[in-house]
């Protein structure tokens, strides 16, 4: 399967990576996180000293050792991963374990309002509000958890996000939002990967929402977490940011982008982060579309969500899954 790759140094890293061996095991704890609206559950995938013992979350195999130790006298990077829009921590469960067994220290907090499981948030702003402060409230729980809080690295955080959490990321990294030319696009144009409805279908909720921002979006105050050193975007939602909006976003970024754009045009989202950002990100482009950055679905669950889990003829999720674990490894080793 041929990659488009940034240049022939990143082939040449990647190559060098796949052939080292993981350096720990990983462990998981679920965390329930007390936040200013409704408290949520936080999924933090470790390194551990101890063998993988596999177990079952619902159709889900997660392949890390409950409530295993974390590695000892260790100072770790931590990195928030995100998820998009109705899906959950274990939508990348693989990327997760994969950087554990690097020496991360990942943290996948449950968007509750934009998650499966749970129901949807009565609008689109309050997702857009609630997102990076659920981001912000998981990282600090696990800071400030006994069983993390010596041997995380609070000087060495990155961030992951896809689709929606790749909002979350850009608002967290210091982007500034235009939610004035966001409603005014989605109240124009049919365009459901860009302009999500909500359960009451009003605001910035879709094309036949009203082109005014929500009251509590023009009076809200994104918070920008500074501790912030590297963020990964994965066909992010993006919509909202112009260019002067992304000035302030100074980390190393890398993103990915799917070749078929036909659900989140690449125009209005991964496009304008790459061309908005002052300084370009390492992009890469990768077969399938939109949703080929979730994790391989089981079978039982394959078939009812054909959209987001049936790949076109050729598409090898697994083996893109694989590749993409190991370019985020080294890039978050690099600059973390």
């Amino acid at each position: 399967m041929r990659w488009i790759l940034s240049s022939v140094l990143a082939i040449v890293c990647m190559c060098s990576a796949l052939a080292a061996p993981a350096a720990f095991y990983a462990g998981v704890v679920r965390l329930t996180v007390v936040c200013e609206a409704v408290p949520f559950d936080t999924v933090v995938f470790y390194p551990t000293h101890e063998r993988e013992v596999p177990w079952q979350a619902g159709p889900f195999t997660v392949e890390a050792t409950r409530n295993a130790p974390i590695v000892p006298d260790n100072r770790l990077p931590v990195v928030l991963i995100s998820h998009g829009r109705g899906g959950g921590p274990l939508s990348h469960r693989g990327l997760a374990i994969a950087l554990a067994r690097a020496g991360f220290i990942a943290v996948l907090p449950t968007h509750v309002g934009d998650a499966s499981g749970f129901p949807r948030a009565p609008s689109q702003a309050q997702i857009l509000v609630d997102r990076p402060r659920q981001a912000e409230a998981a990282l600090n729980a696990v800071l400030t958890d006994p069983r993390f809080s010596a041997s995380a690295d609070a000087g060495r955080i990155g961030m992951i996000g896809y689709s929606a959490g790749g909002y979350t990321a850009l608002i967290l990294a210091g982007a500034i939002p235009d939610f004035a030319s966001a409603s005014a696009y989605c109240a124009n144009h049919d365009d459901p990967g860009s302009c999500p409805r909500s359960a009451s279908g009003n605001g910035t909720d879709g094309a036949q929402g009203k082109a005014a921002v929500p009251n509590e979006l023009v009076s809200w105050q994104p918070p920008v977490d500074r501790r912030l050193k590297a963020l990964v975007l994965m066909d992010p939602l993006a919509m909202m940011f112009e260019a002067p909006g992304l000035s302030a976003v100074r980390v190393p970024t890398m993103l990915y982008r799917p070749q078929d754009d036909s659900y989140l045009g690449s125009a209005r989202n991964s496009l304008a982060v790459v061309s908005g950002l002052p300084t370009p990100p390492a992009t890469h482009i990768v077969p399938g579309n939109h949703f080929v950055f979730i994790d391989p679905c089981p079978a039982s669950v394959a078939v009812s969500a054909a959209l987001i889990c049936q790949d076109a003829p050729g598409i090898d999720r697994v083996e893109i899954h694989r590749q993409i674990d190991q370019e985020v490894v080294n890039f978050l080793r690099a600059n973390l």
